[in-house]
Formats: C-alpha cells, sequence, structure tokens
C-alpha cells in the first residue's frame, strides 16, 4: 500500500513539473475598450414602433454577455463659453404631464443589442410634441459587469460613472 502511495505521489509530481509548447498569447483585458460610449439620436414615430434597436456589431461595439449596459438620454444642456455641454441623465426617464399622461423613455438589452424604446400611460404617442420624440440624444455606455456592480459607483450620476471608469481603467493597467 506504502509503495502504491509513493508510486502516485511521485506521478503526480512529474506531472505537475512537465512543460509542453507554450499555447498561443491570450489577450490581456486590456486590448478591448474597457467602457465604450456610443451617441446617436432617435426619431420615434409610428413607422418604428416608438422604439429604435441599436445593432452593437453594426456600430463596431464589442459587447460581452457579462458586461453592463447603461442608457442615458440628453434632454437638456447648459451653456460654457466653449459650447454647449449636455446633461444626461439615465434611463429609465419619466416627463409626467399636469393632465396626468406619463411618458417614459426606458431600454432593454442583450450582448448584441441595445433597444430604446416609449412607454407610460399616453394612449396615443403620435400626440406627443416633437420636443418628447424627435431628434432625442442617447448615450450608451458598456463597461465591465465588475464595474457596474460596484457599490461605489452611482450609475445616475453620469459624471461620476465617468470619472470612476477613468479611475477603473487605470487600475487595471
Amino acid at each position: 500500500m506504502k509503495r502504491i502511495l509513493a508510486l502516485l505521489v511521485v506521478t503526480s509530481l512529474a506531472f505537475v513539473s512537465c512543460e509542453g509548447d507554450q499555447g498561443p498569447p491570450g489577450e490581456d483585458g486590456l486590448d478591448g475598450a474597457i467602457g465604450t460610449t456610443y451617441d446617436f439620436f432617435v426619431d420615434f414615430n409610428e413607422s418604428n414602433g416608438y422604439s429604435h434597436t441599436l445593432l452593437f456589431a453594426d456600430k463596431g461595439i464589442e459587447v460581452f454577455e457579462s458586461d453592463g449596459v447603461l442608457v442615458y438620454r440628453s434632454s437638456e444642456y447648459y451653456e460654457d463659453p466653449e459650447g454647449e455641454i449636455d446633461i444626461w441623465k439615465p434611463l429609465s426617464q419619466r416627463v409626467y404631464f399636469t393632465n396626468g399622461d406619463i411618458l417614459e423613455y426606458d431600454f432593454e438589452h442583450t450582448f448584441g443589442e441595445v433597444n430604446i424604446f416609449l412607454g407610460g400611460n399616453i394612449e396615443d404617442f403620435g400626440t406627443l410634441s416633437d420636443e418628447y420624440t424627435q431628434n432625442q440624444l442617447f448615450r450608451i455606455i458598456v463597461a465591465p459587469s465588475d464595474f457596474i456592480n460596484n457599490a461605489n459607483v452611482n450609475l445616475n450620476d453620469y459624471n461620476s460613472v465617468v470619472k470612476e471608469l477613468q479611475s477603473y481603467k487605470l487600475n487595471r493597467q
């Protein structure tokens, strides 16, 4: 029995200390873009069902199944000596009208696409002013899920996300 045990130990050590041909180099996790952002305008209308689907591959955006996708909308800006600066607010976003109607901008995503759509209690989105349906500016941020799930990141504050994402990138290098 001792001989069998000794033989197993020696055989195990032989396999552990073996070296073979080196495999192909793997990715270091920094070659891809960490925190990819993409801005685009959407016109919501009856012909597109008051929704817009963006295919990541069509825009050259690589999204892994484990990545998180954040979507922000800019409906306001403030003047700066160098020009207008957009104010970004996360989706979902609600607009409350004085008549009790509620318009909601919302989204859903997979690792292949993001779909932004209108919702709420409005019976006919066609009655909305162009201010709410035409030329709507959105920004998508794709980031690793460990960044998105970090309790220190305030996902509702676009500027905080960008600042923390820069720090995240530096710490990964």
